[in-house]
């Protein structure tokens, strides 16, 4: 039997930034965490841009202070007025969005640290409900301490939880890659329902110190993947519908 337990919660404001670790996180009525990827940097013609396209974005961040989106780097940061450009389409991933142009202004303070002409989209709700969206995505410290101690085997250097971008990240008693196993966690008042493991893009090679592009660990989680009957090809944590009104850190579940 295992038992899990939510040690961190982190939302992530802007898609492909980094994000905030936060104590709670609303549950939305799709399943996903309010404030979440709610905004969008695209190329002036509104085709999304993501880590895969500019690395650097991993080296700035965006947190919400009272409702107010703040984007930072290492030399500052930028809060955009809300809504003060016009209406716009994104395209995520091959679905059209409508959403709000954040200004010039931080257009150019974004086109500026990422050497690329971009804009900031806001697309709120939208956010929660479009075709595609996996509302929440959870990784294992179990599973991260064994994915780590097979990296240092090799000499190669352990990764950061962060590099995966999780929004849960459980721990607990139970065995490496019990998640990608059990249908759901029963938390006290909320759940977590186990849709499917998370196939791995590159975005876990790019390094949080430099956006230099690596091979580890996604060569690894691919060689990893092939060991479990569970897995999906270069998977590494599972994608997750959240039930109930909110979830903190803290929770313990029930043993499933």
């Amino acid at each position: 039997m295992s038992r899990f337990s939510i040690e961190q919660i982190f939302i992530y404001p802007v898609k492909s930034l980094g994000g905030m670790a936060v104590s709670r996180a609303e549950i939305t009525s799709s399943g996903s965490l309010r404030g979440d990827r709610e905004w969008i940097v695209t190329r002036p013609n509104g085709t999304m841009l993501w880590q895969g396209d500019i690395p650097h974005m991993t080296l700035l961040s965006a947190q919400l202070e009272n409702g107010r989106l703040i984007i930072v780097d290492r030399d500052g940061e930028f809060s955009p007025r809300a809504e003060e450009g016009g209406g716009v389409t994104v395209d995520l991933e091959g679905h059209e969005l409508a959403g709000t142009d954040q200004g010039d202004a931080v257009a150019d303070w974004l086109s500026h640290r990422l050497q690329s002409a971009c804009r900031l989209v806001h697309i709120g709700r939208q956010a929660h409900q479009w075709a595609g969206l996996n509302p929440v995505h959870a990784i294992s410290t179990v599973s991260l301490h064994a994915l780590n101690k097979r990296l240092t085997e090799r000499g190669e250097a352990a990764v950061e939880l962060k590099r995966f971008r999780p929004n849960v990240v459980l721990s607990g008693t139970h065995p490496a890659f019990a998640e990608e196993t059990v249908e759901e966690i029963i938390f006290n008042g909320a759940s977590l329902s186990l849709r499917e493991p998370c196939v791995r893009c590159e975005l876990p090679n790019i390094s949080l110190e430099d956006a230099s592009r690596g091979k580890q660990p996604l060569k690894l989680i691919g060689a990893l993947s092939r060991e479990r009957p569970s897995a999906r090809p270069a998977s590494f944590g599972t994608y997750c519908t959240a039930y109930g009104q909110t979830l903190q850190v803290g929770m313990s579940s029930s043993e499933v």
